[in-house]
């Protein structure tokens, strides 16, 4: 009998050219089902619930794949992390219908975007986070909130790489900041994001903080659209998926 499975997996890009199956690359899809065809002996596919790009991480990513092993959920977890290498790791597995599509499905997603302030960052810190050593004008977060929230065309946030014809069309759920000591983390949910979206916003807000631009350039980019608008996209080493909601599986 033919089981759908899914699984909750957490990765550190650093050494990933992105989460997507590709030839000749070393891919976060490639190498989970490369253990997945371990285990049946034979080729088994996989459905990502989304894309990260080439040294993005995730904290909480979402897969699915087909089995006719009979094996406890603990097992799968404990299996799949033996063949996996170690910046890969399983967290929590279960079953699912057969008709859920854990992309198509999902009703939210959510990145964080993590920086370390001031003057230094340690190399222990620098594959995991942006740096930004000029002073934030944090208060000025608050006041421009409410232009991102909502349902907004973001073609201003997208690059050159964005699909021709592509619905630019957008609903953002929250857009949040935490300041903890040196770290500031962004964090943003909607229920599906643009190509370099989240990356482009933060690079918006930087330099509104850094006052390099002001509310009415923000504005303006959502009255009149413009692809390319912001060019500033921060590296992707400061990008965590860290949620994926759904309304009957993985609760």
């Amino acid at each position: 009998m033919m089981n759908s499975l899914v699984a909750a997996i957490e990765y550190d890009g650093t050494m990933f050219q992105g989460s997507q199956k590709q030839p000749n690359t070393r891919t976060v899809q490639g190498m989970f089902e490369g253990a997945l065809s371990k285990i049946h002996k034979q080729e088994v596919l996989s459905e990502f619930a989304s894309r990260t790009d080439s040294g993005v991480h995730a904290s909480n990513q979402v897969v699915s794949f087909k089995s006719d092993l009979n094996i406890s959920y603990d097992k799968w977890i404990e299996t799949l992390n033996y063949y996996l290498p170690n910046d890969i790791r399983v967290f929590k597995c279960d079953q699912i219908d057969k008709y859920i599509d854990v992309r198509r499905d999902a009703i939210e997603r959510e990145y964080t975007y993590k920086i370390i302030l001031g003057e230094r960052i340690s190399p222990i810190e620098y594959n995991y986070y942006e740096h930004v050593n000029e002073k934030l004008n944090l208060g000025i977060f608050d006041e421009v909130r409410n232009s991102f929230v909502g349902k907004h065309n973001f073609l201003s946030f997208t690059g050159r790489l964005l699909p021709k014809n592509a619905n630019t069309i957008r609903e953002i759920n929250s857009l949040d900041y935490e300041l903890s000591g040196r770290e500031l983390k962004i964090t943003i949910t909607a229920k599906s994001f643009l190509y370099q979206q989240v990356r482009r916003i933060v690079g918006s807000l930087i330099l509104l903080m850094k006052n390099r631009i002001d509310i009415k350039s923000i504005k303006k980019a959502f009255q009149f659209p413009t692809k390319g608008k912001f060019n500033q996209l921060v590296s992707s080493k400061g990008l965590y998926l860290s949620n994926i909601k759904y309304k009957n599986i993985l609760n």
